[in-house]
């Protein structure tokens, strides 16, 4: 057989490159997507550790941290203010101290709506005494690091940990 007058590749060698290429594009999407999940997640314990740092100015100045009895969804479809009166809607930044403002949201893709108060899903929910608080979170996956679980986890005054908010 005569190498210099052949042109082109066969058959077989299309085929396999094309399932080399479908293979590496397959694994890229996966990768991809683990990556996003990875950073939504990273997103949540960030707002959390903002919230809890803000929940610790309030209560450093007030000596209390914000009463809510009933669950109360925080962000944008809730409370998005925490001001000298508690969670609210908007804060008056000319007659209070405004601890923080906006209160974050949750990013919702890839949640599985374990999470609600409110009547809105996929939220953080807060409910607090004078003395203590809780906030209620959703991840997408487990990290062992911080020793949260894939689903619902529970941030207090003194520590973020695995499994619903008792």
């Amino acid at each position: 057989m005569n190498l210099k007058n052949q042109q082109g590749i066969s058959l077989i060698e299309g085929l396999v490159i094309a399932g080399i290429i479908g293979l590496m594009g397959t694994l890229a999407a996966v990768a991809l997507n683990s990556a996003r999940e990875q950073a939504r997640d990273a997103k949540r314990l960030a707002d959390v550790t903002r919230m809890q740092a803000s929940l610790e100015l309030y209560f450093n100045d007030l000596n209390s941290y914000p009463v809510v009895e009933q669950a109360t969804a925080l962000g944008e479809s809730g409370a998005s203010c925490l001001g000298g009166e508690g969670f609210a809607t908007n804060c008056d930044k000319s007659a209070e101290t405004v601890f923080m403002d906006p209160v974050p949201s949750t990013p919702e893709a890839g949640l599985k709506e374990l999470i609600g108060c409110s009547g809105i899903t996929n939220a953080y929910c807060y409910v607090g005494n004078a003395d203590t608080y809780k906030i209620q979170f959703e991840l997408e996956n487990e990290n062992p690091e911080a020793g949260l679980q894939k689903g619902a986890n529970c941030a207090t005054e003194s520590n973020v940990k695995a499994g619903a908010c008792e």
